[in-house]
């Protein structure tokens, strides 16, 4: 249910911008109902895994009492765009029990390099501050709930 939610969502999203592009007046100010409607059910950045910045990582990620997947990604990543919508799922479905957040290589390189991290995607699963898996490439929505099944 929660991965069409997410479907669900990105569809709006992405009507909603070919919409604009168009300028066709469908998400105008003019049409209050549609307005309501495609702002109400636009992905909100409360369902996004967060992206963590270096000032954060150690109270983020290393205290964690919960195991942590870490995406690291950057700007012109199609395949880390897809990565990050299935871990928005996974969130959902392991709140609380596994965290999940985002590194841009390109804000942050330090982070990268202090992990190893050359290309990306690049996955890293932390537990109790350890570095548990480490997977280089596109992982699939499976593939990350196994890793997560594994280490929560």
């Amino acid at each position: 249910m929660d991965e069409i939610r997410v479907l669900y969502r990105l569809v709006i999203t992405v009507m909603c911008f070919v919409c604009l592009g168009l300028s066709v007046g469908m998400c105008s100010e003019s049409d209050a109902l549609i307005k309501t409607y495609v702002s109400s059910t636009l992905h909100s950045d409360d369902l996004l895994i967060h992206e963590v910045p270096k000032s954060d990582w150690d109270s983020l990620v290393m205290e964690s009492k919960a195991p942590v997947m870490v995406l690291f990604t950057a700007y012109l990543c199609p395949t880390c765009f897809i990565m990050s919508f299935n871990m928005d799922t996974l969130d959902l479905k392991f709140a609380g029990r596994f965290k999940f957040y985002s590194v841009d290589l390109d804000d942050e390189p330090e982070i990268g390099a202090r992990w190893g991290v050359l290309t990306c995607p690049t996955t890293v699963v932390f537990k109790l501050g350890k570095v548990m898996d480490k997977r280089t490439g596109f992982l699939n929505e499976a593939t990350q709930m196994d890793i997560v099944e594994k280490y929560i």
